[in-house]
Protein backbone atom coordinates (compact mmCIF):
# COMPACT_ATOMS: atom_id res chain seq x y z
CA UNK A 1 0.00 0.00 0.00
CA UNK A 2 1.78 3.52 -1.15
CA UNK A 3 1.19 5.92 1.62
CA UNK A 4 -0.13 9.38 0.71
CA UNK A 5 2.68 12.43 0.15
CA UNK A 6 0.48 13.83 3.13
CA UNK A 7 0.19 11.39 5.44
CA UNK A 8 1.77 11.86 9.06
CA UNK A 9 1.71 8.04 8.85
CA UNK A 10 5.46 7.71 8.24
CA UNK A 11 6.73 7.25 12.47
CA UNK A 12 3.73 5.29 12.70
CA UNK A 13 5.06 2.74 9.75
CA UNK A 14 8.51 2.51 10.67
CA UNK A 15 7.88 2.16 14.59
CA UNK A 16 5.06 -0.29 14.18
CA UNK A 17 7.63 -2.28 11.47
CA UNK A 18 10.54 -2.29 13.72
CA UNK A 19 8.41 -4.36 16.51
CA UNK A 20 6.93 -6.77 14.01
CA UNK A 21 10.75 -7.51 12.85
CA UNK A 22 11.95 -7.89 16.64
CA UNK A 23 8.87 -10.03 17.15
CA UNK A 24 9.51 -11.97 13.96
CA UNK A 25 5.85 -11.44 13.06
CA UNK A 26 5.35 -11.40 9.17
CA UNK A 27 2.78 -8.65 7.96
CA UNK A 28 2.28 -7.11 4.53
CA UNK A 29 1.33 -3.44 4.00
CA UNK A 30 -1.97 -4.19 3.35
CA UNK A 31 -2.73 -5.28 6.57
CA UNK A 32 -1.27 -2.11 8.35
CA UNK A 33 -3.82 -0.50 10.62
CA UNK A 34 -2.27 3.11 12.09
CA UNK A 35 -5.64 3.95 13.03
CA UNK A 36 -5.30 1.22 15.60
CA UNK A 37 -2.10 1.34 16.23
CA UNK A 38 -1.59 4.97 16.93
CA UNK A 39 -4.28 4.49 19.91
CA UNK A 40 -2.28 1.57 20.94
CA UNK A 41 0.49 3.48 20.78
CA UNK A 42 -1.07 5.96 22.41
CA UNK A 43 -2.01 3.86 25.57
CA UNK A 44 1.22 2.58 26.22
CA UNK A 45 2.92 5.96 26.20
CA UNK A 46 -0.39 7.17 28.58
CA UNK A 47 -0.11 4.39 30.93
CA UNK A 48 4.06 4.80 30.73
CA UNK A 49 3.64 8.16 32.04
CA UNK A 50 1.32 7.31 34.87
CA UNK A 51 3.62 4.44 36.27
CA UNK A 52 6.31 6.80 35.94
CA UNK A 53 3.94 9.75 38.19
CA UNK A 54 3.12 7.04 40.84
CA UNK A 55 6.26 5.98 41.07
CA UNK A 56 7.35 9.59 41.67
CA UNK A 57 9.46 10.45 38.42
CA UNK A 58 9.54 13.59 37.23
CA UNK A 59 11.87 12.73 33.97
CA UNK A 60 14.24 9.97 32.82
CA UNK A 61 17.03 11.88 34.79
CA UNK A 62 15.79 10.84 38.43
CA UNK A 63 17.45 7.09 37.35
CA UNK A 64 20.47 6.34 38.66
CA UNK A 65 22.87 6.78 35.33
CA UNK A 66 23.27 2.72 33.78
CA UNK A 67 26.92 1.55 32.68
CA UNK A 68 27.23 1.80 29.24
CA UNK A 69 27.59 -1.26 27.57
CA UNK A 70 29.53 -3.19 25.89
CA UNK A 71 29.40 -3.70 22.24
CA UNK A 72 30.81 -7.07 21.25
CA UNK A 73 31.24 -7.50 17.42
CA UNK A 74 29.29 -10.79 15.90
CA UNK A 75 31.23 -13.56 14.28
CA UNK A 76 30.71 -13.64 10.11
CA UNK A 77 29.29 -16.73 10.36
CA UNK A 78 26.80 -15.23 13.29
CA UNK A 79 25.62 -12.48 11.04
CA UNK A 80 21.88 -12.43 9.51
CA UNK A 81 21.17 -10.48 6.07
CA UNK A 82 18.07 -8.87 6.20
CA UNK A 83 16.00 -8.31 2.53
Amino acid sequence: MQQESDSLDCGMFVAAFAKFLSDEINMSYDSFESDYLRKRYATLLWKYGLDKAKAGYVSDNDDPPRLKSVLNPAAENELVNVG
